[in-house]
């Protein structure tokens, strides 16, 4: 079967459509042939805990390239509703704070890896930084507190589809067991950086305006709940700032003060 109409461009991969009802995740040519069958057993794992994802069908090899076929769930995403209704925004912010949170109390699925693992090894790899800092990053994410949550690693308004029964969240590759602070950070830096040059891949047409309206209300929303102290931003946001440089992201700048700005955070 071939791949159909394209629906979704994406860093690392593209989507399409794979018959009537499904779709086709096709990595792109610089994406490692195995991250197609780490993101489905992933992607499995969490679907038969019992979350809002769309379930695995297979994974195929498409033009050379492991592809994953998943059902297709017919809506938009969270982000297309809030370019057309962007009186909605706050609400639906809203309710993808409800979802994060969903996600972070459902327990541990089975095979999901260790989100300290996953940083010492993203920092560790990181080439913007000095072999001293990459030594100094290991020692700070050894001292972060862990967690043991389920974390999305990459929930946005584009990995949200609005579904006929309800909200779908997609994109599990990023996912792991941890604090679920660092999930929340990693939210706010998806909302609120990358927008150098006026654009942003994830969430495609953004404006700068629209993104900070979005930022603001995600952020209010979880100060509601949970406490998001001034010294456990500082605590986590350098090496979750160079875990982003390190997976090949624009945005390198921005992230970068981020990390300069650590002494404040031990000061």
């Amino acid at each position: 079967m071939k791949v159909g109409e394209l629906l979704a461009v994406g860093r690392t991969a593209d989507v399409h459509a794979f018959g009537t009802d499904a779709v086709v995740k096709v990595p792109g040519p610089e994406t490692p042939g195995h991250w197609a069958q780490i993101e489905a057993d992933i992607s499995t794992a969490v679907h038969r805990h019992g979350l809002p994802t769309p379930a695995v069908r297979d994974v195929m090899t498409i033009d050379g390239r492991e592809c994953i076929v998943f059902d297709r769930i017919q809506g938009p995403t969270m982000w297309q509703r809030m370019l057309e209704q962007p009186t909605e925004v706050e609400a639906l912010a809203t309710e993808m704070v409800g979802l994060q949170r969903m996600i972070h109390a459902a327990g541990i699925p089975e095979g999901v890896p260790d989100l300290t693992s996953r940083l010492q090894s993203k920092t560790s790899a990181c080439s913007a930084i000095t072999e001293g800092e990459r030594d100094e990053a290991a020692h700070l994410v050894a001292g972060l507190p862990r967690g043991a949550a389920l974390l999305h690693g990459d929930l946005h308004p584009g990995n949200v589809l609005l579904g006929p029964d309800g909200p779908v969240v997609i994109d599990w590759f990023d996912a792991a067991i941890g604090h679920p602070v660092a999930d929340v950070i990693r939210s706010s830096f998806l909302l609120r950086l990358g927008f150098e040059g006026g654009t942003q891949q994830s969430l495609p047409d953004a404006t700068r305006s629209l993104l900070d309206q979005t930022h603001t209300a995600y952020v209010h929303t979880w100060r509601t709940s949970i406490e998001l102290e001034t010294n456990a931003l500082k605590q986590w946001e350098p090496v979750l700032a160079l875990a982003r440089i390190s997976e090949g992201h624009e945005e390198t700048a921005p992230l970068l003060e981020l990390w300069n700005r650590r002494e404040m955070a031990s000061a």
